[in-house]
């Protein structure tokens, strides 16, 4: 049996997208007879003054001496490079998932751009022996450098839902963390007060009190689940995301999402009915495509067909498999 494990950042709340990743391919492969994801784990980490963390060589290597493929996700961090490095030196192949942002939509573009030239980018073109994207500007990036890559889509983690759940026709969703920059919450508060139903899904405090704003922190993915197919809308006005979890989520369950040009799973939605693009930051362009779309309809069966969980598994056991007979 091919024992995967994944090396990834610890979490960053209960909706973070990398973290989501990797217990997906957990979840879907945890149990397969000729190739494992192994569990997830959390992986103790030591601050870094500027590149987020580092991990110990100590800590770190009875983990990647568990598996024979070493699945590592990060981008800005050392500890991406402590994991690269260490797992060429244990010879196991080695998968990269960098959950890429572009350097301009980083918080330190500058810093961001210049650790990666002179550090990170050496080490994936001489030791990582593929690459997995997940949209079409990351695997234009990487294909710059390296002759192996490979774009897949992420998933439909939603389960099924039985029966029919009213609408609200004033319900807007919003998920994410509110004071995340990155996150585009203001745009949220350029809609007129009072006329929607405005839900927030994530911590961070409002920046402004408005009766027309409910608030939900810590809930769990069956009251989440509840509010996605209750709502009439969900609003995504990132400034990146490189692909959205939230999206599949929402579409899934038949609910329309506006979401930001910068939002980069529209690359897999190309003719699918029930989503609008807006440009980020025009507040004028994001109300009126609200004012649209709340209660279009989505074309739910084609949307799971495209992020169809089983068929996703497939190609990556598949990856997998092919890396361990060359």
């Amino acid at each position: 049996m091919i024992k995967v494990i994944h090396i990834r950042r610890l979490r960053k709340g209960t909706f973070d997208g990398t973290d989501n990743y990797c217990q997906g391919l957990h979840k879907l492969l945890g149990n397969d007879s000729e190739c494992r994801v192994l569990p997830v784990p959390d992986i103790p980490q030591s601050p870094s003054l500027l590149y987020h963390f580092s991990y110990d060589e100590k800590v770190i290597r009875p983990y990647i001496e568990s598996a024979d493929i070493i699945h590592i996700n990060g981008y800005t961090d050392q500890g991406t490079i402590d994991a690269i490095r260490l797992a060429h030196t244990l010879g196991r192949k080695i998968v990269y998932t960098a959950h890429w942002h572009p350097f301009k939509c980083l918080g330190h573009p500058l810093l961001g751009r210049m650790f990666f030239e002179l550090k990170l980018k050496k080490d994936i073109e001489r030791y990582v022996d593929v690459i997995t994207t997940i949209n079409n500007e990351d695997t234009a990036f990487f294909r710059s450098f390296h002759k192996n890559v490979v774009q897949i889509p992420h998933w439909n983690n939603a389960p099924d839902t039985d029966g029919v759940l009213e609408k609200d026709p004033r319900m807007l969703l919003f998920v994410g963390r509110i004071n995340d920059q990155v996150k585009g919450f203001e745009h949220v508060l350029m809609l007129p007060e009072g006329r929607y139903n405005i839900h927030c899904v994530g911590k961070g405090e409002l920046p402004a009190v408005r009766k027309d704003i409910t608030q939900h922190v810590n809930i769990s993915e069956e009251e989440l689940l509840h509010l996605y197919r209750k709502a009439s809308l969900v609003v995504i006005p990132s400034k990146y995301e490189a692909f959205s979890f939230v999206a599949v989520e929402a579409l899934s369950q038949n609910t329309p999402v506006v979401m930001s040009d910068r939002v980069r799973i529209a690359d897999y939605l190309e003719g699918v009915g029930g989503y609008s693009v807006f440009h980020y930051g025009d507040g004028a362009e994001f109300v009126r495509q609200v004012n649209d779309m709340m209660g279009a309809s989505v074309d739910v069966k084609r949307i799971k067909e495209i992020f169809n969980p089983v068929r996703i598994a497939q190609i990556y056991k598949k990856l997998y498999i092919s890396l361990m007979t060359q």
